[in-house]
């Protein structure tokens, strides 16, 4: 009997310890960042093109190297747009091809210059200035791959962080200048596309 209640008394000794290192495992780990609903532009109006396909051509290269940071943001311009095109632009067509060129879809964090005059106690300072930057074309191809029309979209968006900021309000608001970016353009590509490819559109 007496080993059985010193067996028991180890088991809940164990059983404590387990629960104490969990615990502190718990209160170590970094707070998880806000997620962010999918990037989508579903609930716009798509055009649906006479063509057999649409083809996304990124010539711009994303890099990781500083002051570019389009792998370091919950959704990078290049694949804001990709998605735009994916929900705005539909091939309904037997031949011909719609290429969406990406030209440039660059975000960048470049450090600001501090103020030595500015109070510490009173005073937040900018200390990193973000550029992000869209510039994208629609062609439409024949089947030689000759291009037969053309439209053309761009847009920029910039904003100061200020300094102490946290992990999930940068990337809600790296986030929000994406979105922001994308529709920007929309509004400069949306009237072209009416204006110029009213022939490959069928409705």
């Amino acid at each position: 009997m007496r080993s059985q209640i010193l067996d028991l008394r180890a088991a809940a000794r164990l059983v404590v310890v387990a629960l104490g290192i969990a615990v502190a495992g718990c209160a170590n780990k970094p707070l998880v960042a806000d997620k962010f609903p999918p990037v989508s532009f579903a609930n716009e109006k798509p055009y649906i093109f006479n063509v057999a396909r649409v083809e996304i051509v990124p010539k711009f290269k994303s890099s990781s190297t500083p002051p570019h940071i389009e792998f370091d943001m919950p959704v990078s311009p290049e694949n804001a747009v990709k998605r735009w095109v994916e929900d705005r632009i539909k091939p309904n067509g037997t031949s011909g091809t719609l290429r969406v060129l990406i030209n440039d879809a660059s975000a960048t964090e470049t450090p600001l210059p501090r103020d030595p005059n500015a109070s510490q106690l009173f005073n937040t300072e900018q200390t990193e200035r973000v550029d992000m930057s869209i510039n994208i074309a629609l062609q439409i191809l024949d089947e030689r791959q000759f291009v037969k029309a053309e439209v053309t979209g761009q847009a920029t968006r910039s904003r100061t962080l200020p300094e102490g900021i946290k992990l999930n309000q940068r990337d809600k608001i790296l986030y929000d200048m994406v979105i922001d970016l994308v529709r920007n353009m929309s509004q400069q590509v949306d009237p072209q596309i009416q204006a110029t490819f009213p022939t490959y559109l069928t409705q």
